[in-house]
């Protein structure tokens, strides 16, 4: 079951985690499809984790090899990543 909206910048968090995968967030440019990015952006309003995601991101890499497992959007960046 989906958790409720958190009160973090889930938004920040996914444009910054997709950016340093090698990804834009601008609609016309996800290659997997504007459906799949605004699934991408559902899931990461409802992270329990976007906490830990801000502060992984403070401490991170700016450029990501791979995306991390406690993201609940991994899967879909690793695949908009292979089709980009």
């Amino acid at each position: 079951m989906l958790s409720p909206l958190n009160q973090s910048q889930p938004a920040a968090n996914l444009a910054e985690m997709a950016g340093r995968a090698g990804l834009r967030t601008v609609a016309a440019a996800w290659p997997t499809g504007i459906a799949h990015l605004g699934f991408a952006v559902t899931a990461c309003e409802r992270c329990a984790a976007a906490e830990v995601c801000s502060d992984w991101l403070a401490r991170a890499p700016k450029t990501l090899g791979d995306v991390p497992p406690f993201c609940p959007n991994a899967g879909e960046l690793r695949s908009a990543k292979r089709r980009g």
